[in-house]
This record gives C-alpha cells, sequence and structure tokens, in this order.
C-alpha cells in the first residue's frame, strides 16, 4: 500500500535529481516507484519548497458524507439485535434507505470489533420480588402432574392444591390418564 514519503526523503530525491541523476536511478536508490520519484520533481519544478510538503488528506479512502451517521445506525440496529449479522443487518437497511451510501460488511465488522465508541449495555432493572402471601388462606397455588408411576405399574395424574403461606396440602386429586388422550392408556 502506498504511503506518503516524508519531507526529508523527498529533499534527497530532489537534490540527487538536480546533480544530474535519473528517476530510474533515483528510484533504484531510495526503493521508490519510479513514478513517484517523477511526480515529487515535477511538483518541485512547477510549486517549489510548497511541492514537497507531504498531501496527507490524499491518504486513506474517500469519506463519504453521513459516513458517520450511517455507522451509528448500523452501530444502534446490532446493539438493539445482538444475534442479527452484519450481512443481513446491511441487506436491511439497504432494503428500508436505499438511498444510504453504504460500505463494505466487513469495514463495520472491523469498526464494531474496535469497540468504536460501543453503546453501553443496558441493564434491565432486577425484577421485584414477589410479594408473598401475609396470611394463611391468601393465595392458593394448583399443580398438576402427570402420568406419575406407581409402584404396581399403572400411571396415576395429580392435582394438588396448596396454601401458599404455610405450604399445606388443601386437595390432592389422584385420577387415571384418561384413555381418549394422546399417550392414554386403553
Amino acid at each position: 500500500m502506498a504511503q506518503a514519503k516524508d519531507i526529508t526523503l523527498r529533499h534527497k530525491i530532489v537534490a540527487g535529481h538536480q546533480q544530474g541523476a535519473s528517476y530510474m536511478s533515483l528510484s533504484e536508490r531510495y526503493g521508490i516507484n519510479y513514478n513517484t520519484v517523477r511526480t515529487i520533481c515535477l511538483r518541485y519544478k512547477e510549486l517549489g519548497e510548497a511541492g514537497l510538503v507531504p498531501r496527507y488528506s490524499n491518504c486513506g479512502r474517500p469519506v463519504v458524507d453521513g459516513a458517520e451517521r450511517v455507522f451509528r445506525l448500523v452501530r444502534l440496529l446490532k446493539h438493539l439485535h445482538p444475534t442479527w449479522g452484519m450481512g443481513y443487518i446491511l441487506a436491511r437497511l439497504r432494503e428500508a434507505f436505499p438511498q444510504l451510501s453504504l460500505q463494505s460488511e466487513r469495514h463495520y465488522q472491523r469498526r464494531l470489533a474496535n469497540g468504536a465508541k460501543a453503546l453501553p449495555r443496558t441493564e434491565l432493572p432486577p425484577p421485584a420480588p414477589a410479594e408473598r402471601s401475609r396470611l394463611p388462606h391468601d393465595t392458593w397455588q394448583i399443580d398438576a402432574k402427570e402420568r406419575i408411576g406407581m409402584a404396581d405399574g399403572q400411571e396415576r395424574c395429580f392435582l394438588n392444591i396448596t396454601d401458599e403461606k404455610t405450604g399445606a396440602v388443601l386437595k390432592a386429586k389422584g385420577f387415571p390418564p384418561r384413555a381418549d388422550l394422546p399417550g392414554g392408556n386403553g
């Protein structure tokens, strides 16, 4: 990948060219592409010292207007739907907002993996403790147990009614499974 050459190297290239060295020999001496050496020398002839200043603004990929807003939208969707993959998120965005200029799937994956201003995890408040009965017979619990095997080999179903406060069994009814239901005997 191309990198901006520092100003001292640019001065050496220009000085070498002014002493009569060819672009090719300077290219080989400094291990730089021929066209880069030629561009540095031509820019110096045209602009003087100002032509040697590296143009770092030309480095990297161009930033699309609204790219940061789109990233924040992608990050929000990933936060709200952590099980969605990046490809699915981008497909949904393309469907809902065809005018958006989206970058590659991998670009967003890298930014999220680097923790680019990750959204704080929202902690749900702990559930309120369930109110317990204060007096006997305030609340009853009803529980069914199906197809319990007995010592004689038969199966029974039980319906228990229990007082929540005292834990006392108020009623327990046992009966055989119905034959007309799936899995019933008979």
